[in-house]
């Protein structure tokens, strides 16, 4: 008989190893991350939400503010916590301990021995019985009105996401997609994944260009990147990425035949195999018909395709193949994509919520 997976917490501060961890937890097939925040307020909803079994602060550098956070989670919502920090300064460690975690260690890196007993504090603590620690409601915010709404905060998992969003692109495409980029909020709930047409190492640049002018956390994407909701990701031009499994991202190497870097294609089409249902395709400005067939790979899954309209195109091509294959369900000017794609977002499907 198989025995309920451990559901674990993650609060981040800081941390920039964060997919890296995750890794390392659901290593353990009895472990699954359920939830991310970034804030003890978001903490404490997503703990009354979800009920995980223990909550792991990963932290990045020292503050007071850690101890602020565990003491306010111990008061309002008791759970198991294990602090794990990624510095070698251990004066916090028995303030944490004395506002309620239970154990604090430092991160050992990613060898087999450091994940084999990250598992055993996890299995060990789960099982500890602990209890609200009530004089931390002197320090805790004063209203519970302040504790927003996870609905428009939490760093949702893959369940949770309404859908995965990916984008095509390319002569026109880094000024549309600064955009619409810009007018999505930083809690944006689900994950981005952008296939633009660059060449080989400007995709850094627009990277920092793109991350700098929108609210949304934008990187550049990376092999094992474990997709996350509010997070866009950039692909390079030196290799093809796509989804597999476990919500990772894959390389596949360039071939010399290979006309677009990256392929819009293969993202695309990935997208849809993984997602079926809950994936999203927009293909916006470019020259050539990359993106087409990935379209209709999602197109016949199930999933919603988008297309940017001719008369806000810079080069109406690629979307206009797509278009013309009658595999798009809306097409849209720049300025009411991002509304568009929200409305699908906050109402969870499709027809008659479109602006």
């Amino acid at each position: 008989m198989n025995r309920p997976k451990i559901r674990v917490l993650i609060v981040n501060h800081g941390n920039s190893s964060l997919d890296e961890l995750i890794l390392q937890l659901e290593n353990n097939k009895n472990i699954e991350v359920v939830g991310l925040a970034l804030h003890r307020e978001l903490a404490v909803s997503l703990i009354q939400k979800m009920a995980p079994d223990l909550l792991i602060l990963a932290l990045g550098e020292p503050d007071r503010r850690h101890v602020d956070t565990i003491e306010t989670i111990m008061a309002t919502c008791a759970i198991p916590i294990l602090v794990m920090r990624y510095f070698p300064d251990s004066q916090w460690d028995m303030e944490f301990i004395a506002h309620g975690a239970l154990a604090v260690v430092p991160n050992q890196g990613a060898s087999a021995n450091a994940v084999r007993d990250l598992h055993r504090q996890v299995e060990i603590l789960v099982g500890v019985k602990v209890i609200r620690h009530i004089q931390g409601l002197r320090n805790t915010l004063t209203a519970s009105s302040r504790i927003l709404p996870v609905s428009e905060n939490a760093v949702a998992l893959d369940r949770e996401w309404p859908y995965v969003l990916a984008i095509a692109c390319s002569t026109g495409g880094p000024q549309a997609l600064s955009k619409l980029l810009q007018a999505l909020p930083a809690v944006f709930p689900c994950p981005i994944l952008i296939a633009q047409h660059i060449a080989d190492g400007f995709a850094k640049s627009m990277v920092q260009w793109l991350d700098r002018i929108t609210e949304l956390d934008v990187r550049l994407a990376q092999e094992n990147d474990i997709l996350t909701a509010g997070r866009v990701y950039v692909l390079p031009p030196e290799h093809h990425l796509v989804v597999k499994k476990h919500h990772r991202l894959a390389a596949i190497p360039r071939q010399e035949s290979d006309v677009y870097h990256p392929s819009c294609n293969l993202l695309l089409e990935s997208v849809a195999e993984v997602y079926g249902e809950k994936s999203v395709g927009l293909i916006m400005t470019g020259m050539g018909s990359d993106g087409c067939r990935g379209i209709d790979a999602i197109f016949q899954k199930g999933g919603r395709t988008f297309a940017q309209d001719e008369a806000t195109s810079v080069v109406f091509g690629m979307n206009k193949f797509a278009i013309d294959k009658n595999v798009i369900h809306k097409t849209l000017p720049l300025d009411k994509l991002a509304g568009a794609l929200l409305a699908m977002a906050h109402y969870g499907k499709f027809e008659g919520k479109l602006p």
